[in-house]
């Protein structure tokens, strides 16, 4: 029982780190996706631009968005994933691909 109980804790204080900011949140969504090279070396910018126009759908949403210096290609749809939104929900970070269609 007590195994399995340290096991649960170092799970969650994982969880914890790997969503405690929003480009630690950014680069774990890019290795979950299968990009493990990109996730680790590309530098993540403020998309200052995306988030002026969208303003009101980010504040509802809580979240901004950040922009992939060398993103990942994906084959099967043919576009590089360069544009990501991170959401805050309470103290953890979420991240997402944002389509900016």
């Amino acid at each position: 029982m007590k195994k399995l109980i340290r096991i649960v804790v170092i799970l969650g204080v994982i969880f914890i780190l790997l969503h405690s900011s929003p480009k630690m949140a950014l680069r774990f969504h890019v290795l979950l996706i299968g990009y493990p090279k990109e996730a680790l070396t590309t530098e993540i910018i403020d998309n200052k631009i995306d988030d002026k126009f969208d303003m009101e759908k980010l504040a509802k949403l809580n979240a901004k968005t950040y922009i992939l210096t060398e993103p990942p290609f994906e084959k099967a749809t043919g576009t590089e994933l360069n544009t990501f939104l991170v959401r805050k929900i309470g103290f953890l970070y979420f991240a997402d691909y944002y389509s900016l269609l």
